[in-house]
């Protein structure tokens, strides 16, 4: 009988240089790409997009009306420097110097002293009948304006 003489301490083997490094490198593995992180991304930038275009015209449309404003302001502006303008002209044409200084042109004189005649009412009754100018508001009336203005101008002293 032969005798086997079995050797139970590990061989060491020399690896090549190359399967050596691969053994220390981790193991690389093919990945398919990330489709949820693309189309969140995707997503993301077309919301930026639509953001900031939405802003472009907010702050177009916020300028225009801008524009608007103040050319409304710009025109009432020019109303109210037109209607001080009228005013003044109304002003000077109403002036009294004025008025005397026109009739005097066309001729006119003044007028002497004034005298107001008390005219008796049954007498302006009677020629309001005649000539048909008494309505039913008229003679309904208990309280004229005539007389109101009477008890004003009394209140005040009879000052204009």
């Amino acid at each position: 009988m032969a005798a086997v003489a079995h050797d139970r301490s590990p061989r060491l083997t020399a690896l090549p240089a190359r399967e050596a490094i691969a053994a220390q490198r981790p193991r690389l593995v093919v990945v398919e790409r990330g489709g949820r992180v693309v189309w969140l991304m995707v997503a993301s930038a077309l919301t930026l997009c639509f953001l900031l275009f939405f802003a472009a015209i907010l702050r177009t449309n916020l300028a225009e009306q801008q524009l608007k404003l103040d050319g409304l302001s710009r025109d009432v502006e020019m109303a109210r420097d037109h209607y001080n303008d009228l005013r003044h002209e109304r002003t000077f044409l109403a002036s009294p110097d004025r008025l005397s200084a026109e009739a005097a042109r066309l001729g006119m004189k003044p007028s002497g002293a004034a005298k107001f005649v008390p005219v008796d009412p049954d007498i302006l009754a009677a020629v309001a009948a005649s000539t048909g100018d008494l309505t039913d508001h008229i003679a309904e009336e208990a309280i004229s304006p005539l007389d109101e203005f009477g008890r004003i101008k009394s209140e005040v002293g009879a000052a204009p």
